[in-house]
């Protein structure tokens, strides 16, 4: 159920840290020299698509600067553009094999990617250049740990979507899970008004399995990280709870694709929760009599992430988000796709909903009224 990206916090990490001059930069030309640090400069203040640009201008007087290889890659990384990152970035290291934070996004970018192998490479890369980063190190570990379950595992890909299961126990499961996931990614796609192309890759665990790898809250029963993660513990006894959940993730992996960055959690959750069956009125019954219970969600909770709530709380804010993108579905419909992608652009939610002639605070006092 929780939405989990690295994305976000690493671009920002990166924006704080790269301040980096032009390599061989006195004898570089003065507009490419300056090229260069407006594109970190871009970086920094999060339009990624000028940083693009002028990194490729910097790029034509000095095609083998690592740096400017490396502002490509953390760029496109922002704009969504996976494949575009990897390549600049693998550059970037076949110039400078110790450009260690290449090789951590490079890493996060092929985990994202479901190429495990080369994301436990670069990240092995990071440790020997970094042995007492200790977050580096236990990410790498769960990698490690996840290869050696995967291995044991099966994948079928229908080209959408390629999914990890047990061959033996789940395949009539992972069956279902590919027709429901198609159904749905069709329906969701036709009421946001956008289809997003890229591949989603899906995971089949045991209860334990999923516990040991995503450290999910208890509570959680599902998980989007880049990949839809779902435990299959008694799934056979409640079908339809099981289809509930992978159509709440893949709409967690929808908004990821259309809108890297800068969604709100309570969007992104609450978008999951209306999308998870065709009629959304069952659910926003029971969200109403949660939150009668419980009472209104503080504003920062719906905006910071719900992963550290206990079970009642994060009961209220999934109950709150869900009331919210109701609203916000009956009046934006299709065209949630253009808010999405200029949230990704870098505008406010307000700006963003600006766009379809809808108000934040008209959203927010439609839901307090329904709590009266």
């Amino acid at each position: 159920m929780p939405f989990l990206t690295q994305r976000a916090t690493l671009t920002l990490l990166l924006a704080t840290m790269v301040s980096l001059p032009l390599h061989g930069q006195t004898n570089a030309p003065a507009q490419t020299a300056q090229a260069a640090q407006q594109g970190w400069q871009a970086i920094q203040s999060g339009d990624a698509e000028r940083a693009v640009l002028l990194f490729q201008q910097a790029l034509a007087a000095r095609p083998n600067d690592d740096l400017l290889n490396f502002g490509v890659g953390v760029a496109a990384h922002m704009l969504g553009h996976e494949d575009d990152a990897e390549r600049s970035l693998k550059r970037a290291l076949v110039l400078n094999a110790r450009l260690t934070d290449a090789s951590k996004l490079l890493g996060d970018i092929e985990y994202s990617m479901g190429n495990l192998d080369e994301a436990i490479a670069a990240y092995e890369r990071v440790v020997a250049q970094r042995p007492s980063d200790a977050q580096i190190r236990q990410r790498l570990e769960a990698w490690q740990k996840e290869l050696v379950l995967h291995s044991g595992l099966t994948r079928r890909n229908d080209g959408r979507f390629s999914i990890i299961f047990e061959g033996t126990t789940d395949s009539a499961l992972a069956d279902r899970a590919l027709a429901v996931l198609d159904a749905a990614y069709w329906r969701i796609g036709g009421a946001i008004g956008a289809y997003p192309s890229s591949s989603i890759m899906v995971t089949l665990y045991t209860e334990q399995q999923f516990r040991d790898l995503t450290g999910a809250p208890e509570w959680a029963d599902g998980l989007f990280d880049g990949r839809i993660r779902v435990p299959v513990k008694g799934v056979h006894q409640n079908l339809p709870e099981f289809d509930r959940v992978i159509v709440h993730e893949l709409t967690h992996a929808m908004i990821a694709t259309l809108a890297p960055r800068q969604v709100p959690p309570w969007l992104h959750e609450g978008l999951a929760s209306y999308f998870e069956a065709p009629d959304a009125s069952p659910r926003i019954t029971s969200a109403l009599r949660i939150l009668s219970v419980t009472g209104p969600v503080p504003s920062d909770v719906l905006f910071e992430g719900f992963t550290r709530l206990n079970d009642r709380q994060a009961a209220a804010a999934y109950s709150e988000s869900l009331l919210l993108a109701d609203v916000l579905m009956r009046r934006a419909g299709t065209e949630m796709g253009i808010v999405l992608q200029n949230l990704d652009r870098g505008q406010s939610l307000q700006q963003s909903l600006d766009l379809v002639g809808i108000s934040l605070d008209d959203l927010e006092a439609d839901v307090m009224k329904t709590l009266k």
